[in-house]
């Protein structure tokens, strides 16, 4: 039994896209607001 959470990646990716989307954000906002220097984290996802 696995007592750790299974994190579904292309489902979370799909729900960060939708999420940024409905707020009007862009990847490059979303870089800015989590302070990050590029953007291939994001794109990660």
């Amino acid at each position: 039994m696995n007592m750790w959470p299974v994190i579904d990646m292309a489902a979370t990716g799909q729900n960060i896209v939708r999420l940024r989307k409905r707020a009007g954000l862009t990847v490059k906002d979303l870089q800015n607001i989590f302070g990050f220097s590029t953007p291939q984290a994001i794109y990660k996802w």
